[in-house]
Parts: C-alpha cells; structure tokens; sequence
C-alpha cells in the first residue's frame, strides 16, 4: 500500500475513485488470501478491519482515528467481515459439488469431526440463500449477496445515530460524487462535505451568530440566500439540504446536469471560504462548468 501511495494513491494524488479501485485490484486480495478456509474468530476479522481502515486512511490523508464508514460507503467498499463472508460462501458452495472422490471431500468424510468445513458452514451468508438460487450462477450469487449487504446497510442506517452516515446514499453503489463531472477542487469539496471535513471543527463564524456547523452552515447569512433556494427541499425539515441535494444527484454520468449543480457548488464554495478563510479562492469564479456546460 505504502507503495501505491507514493505513486499516487493519495489524497494529492489520483482521484480517490481511482485509489479505491487500485486498492480493491492490487491491494486487498493480499490480505484476503486464505480467508476462504480460515475460520475467523472475531479478534482477527477487528485486526482485518484494522489493516483495511489503515490503507483507506492513507488514500485520503486522514488521521489514524479517522471514522471510514462513509469513506467505505461511498467508494462502495465492504468490511473485511463481509468479504470474508463471501469467500466462504463461495470455497463452501464449490466443495458441497465436489465429486466424492476427489482428496478434499475424502479428507471431509474420514475426519468429519475435526474438518474445518463444519464451522465454514455456519456463515450466515451462506444460510441466507434460498434453496431455489442457482449457485452455479455467478451473476445470481453476487445479486444475491448485495441484497443480503443491502439489507445488512438498511438495518445499520436505521439503527445508526452517526450523521454523516446516515446522510450518505441509502444504495450501495459508488457515489455520484465521485465520477460526475466537476473539478478536483469542487470534487474535494463534495468528498470533504460528505467526510466531515467541511466545516470540520466547528468555530466562531464570521457572521457572529453561531459556530460553523453543519447545521449552522446551511442557514448562515453569509451564504446567499438565492444559492440555497435553488436546492431541492427535503420531505423531512430535520435533513439538512446540502445532503438532500447531494443524494438527490443522479446515479450516471451520462445524466443531464440538474439544475441545482452550479448552486451546490458555489454554496460548497462559501462554506470553505467561511471555515477556511486562510485559502486561495481567488482562481475560482465559475462552478459546475464541466457539467453544466454538458448540458
């Protein structure tokens, strides 16, 4: 991983859709090897979750106690227990067909008691495909196993009380933020808004009436109020619109540009203007052109 950093597996770097993706192709299956046939007790899938979390950290530049959960989100990455889970599943379902004679299922049959197979069993991924799957159909077993971490998500989310997690997008799928047309810096802001990171810690906001919080943000004075009426209003009054709207993006890049873009972008604008006032944003006088422009 060290190595994939120093070529550009970094926040200053590639982008971070092109880090994750680096990272699923050269870097993961190192530590996945074996995983198949290894009864995993619950101190090494921590320690397995431990090593992802520390490669995703460097991708992004975050402090080692950075929260991933909505970074593995929306690059649509699994925990390391999932993954496991499925390479399991997989080693189970090929040797349940193995003919009888091959060494695997002799070995199973003279030392039942002691075989590994019996606890591999036990995966609850694997108990949760109904008798009538063809598991000898590789597009059905996958559909089956992102309904089952679907539905894994769906009841994390409802029972979750981490904000940014349940501001993410309720579908696992690579976020929109990351392949819709925009400029590295607008694409940062959008990733640092969804990470946290903006407005990061809240402090005195330039307009005297309060910190620069999430929920401040989206109502300051100084953002002008004709950006924030162009955003989609939310059904709840408790979401906070600069979320709606993000997760109100369209999932292909192939869609026209909504109406809203250049508004979001131009409100992200002043949101780092407000809570990093030591920057550049002299440079900037468009937003949302590489798509808008599309359009």
């Amino acid at each position: 991983m060290a190595t994939l950093n120093v070529v550009g597996a970094c926040r200053s770097g590639f982008s971070l859709l092109l880090s994750s993706c680096l990272y699923k192709t050269f870097i993961r299956p190192k530590f996945e090897y074996g995983l198949a046939i290894l009864p995993l007790k619950r101190t090494d899938t921590i320690q397995l979750e431990k090593i992802q979390d520390k490669c995703l950290r460097m991708i992004v530049g975050g402090h080692r106690t950075l929260s991933t959960t909505v970074l593995k989100h929306i690059c649509h990455l699994p925990s390391m227990s999932f993954r496991a889970d499925v390479l399991i599943t997989k080693f189970c379902i090929c040797t349940h067909y193995l003919p009888s004679g091959c060494l695997l299922s002799l070995l199973h049959h003279h030392h039942s008691q002691s075989s590994s197979l019996v606890t591999l069993r036990h995966n609850t991924l694997l108990q949760s495909i109904p008798i009538d799957l063809n598991v000898h159909s590789g597009k059905a077993l996958k559909h089956h196993f992102e309904t089952f971490r679907q539905f894994k998500t769906d009841q994390l989310q409802l029972s979750s009380n981490q904000v940014l997690f349940l501001a993410c997008h309720p579908l696992l799928e690579v976020d929109p933020i990351l392949f819709l047309s925009a400029t590295r810096v607008e694409r940062s802001r959008l990733v640092r808004w969804k990470m946290g990171w903006l407005p990061g810690t809240p402090k005195d906001c330039p307009c005297g009436t309060d910190h620069t919080s999430r929920r401040h943000l989206a109502v300051c004075s100084l953002v002008p109020a004709h950006l924030l009426a162009c955003l989609p209003i939310p059904s709840d009054q408790n979401y906070n619109s600069i979320d709606f709207a993000i997760t109100a993006l369209p999932n292909s890049s192939q869609a026209p540009c909504p109406s809203y873009w250049v508004a979001l972008l131009t409100i992200l604008w002043h949101f780092d203007k407000l809570c990093n006032s030591d920057g550049d944003y002299t440079h900037e006088t468009h937003f949302g052109t590489l798509w808008a422009g599309l359009s």
